[in-house]
C-alpha cells in the first residue's frame, strides 16, 4: 500500500470518528433546552423574562422617538432606546455564555469519564 493511500484511508476513518461525534452534538435548541436544566436555571428564566421586557420597552422607546417632534424628546427616547437596546443584547450575551458554559461543562464531563476508563483498562 503506496503512502498516499495509507494517509487517505487514516484521514477517511478520522473524519468518519468525527462525524459519529458531531451527530451527537445536540443543535441549538437543544443546547438552550441543556441551559435551562442546570443549576442557574430560575436565573435563565429570569433572565427571558426580564430580556422580553427590555425588548418591549426599547421597542416602545423606538416608536416614541419617531413620534417625537421636538428635538428635545427625540434625544431623551433615542437615549432611552439606545439604552433599552444595550440591555437587551447583554442579557442575551449573559444568555449564550451560560450556554457555552454548560456545553463546556458537558465536555469536560465527557473527557473525565474517557479519562477514567482508560486509566481502568490500563491498570489491567
Amino acid at each position: 500500500m503506496k503512502l498516499d493511500d495509507q494517509i487517505k484511508q487514516s484521514l477517511q476513518q478520522e473524519a468518519q470518528q468525527l462525524d459519529a461525534i458531531l451527530a451527537q452534538e445536540p443543535g441549538i435548541f437543544g443546547m438552550i433546552n441543556n441551559s435551562y436544566r442546570g443549576a442557574l436555571r430560575i436565573w435563565l428564566i429570569i433572565a427571558s423574562v426580564a430580556g422580553v421586557i427590555a425588548t418591549l420597552c426599547f421597542v416602545w422607546c423606538g416608536y416614541q422617538f419617531v413620534m417625537a417632534e421636538l428635538a428635545v424628546d427625540k434625544v431623551f427616547w433615542g437615549v432611552w432606546f439606545i439604552v433599552g437596546l444595550y440591555i437587551q443584547a447583554m442579557i442575551k450575551l449573559w444568555f449564550f455564555m451560560e450556554m457555552n458554559r454548560t456545553s463546556t461543562v458537558r465536555e469536560i464531563k465527557r473527557l473525565e469519564l474517557a479519562v477514567e476508563r482508560l486509566y481502568a483498562r490500563l491498570e489491567q
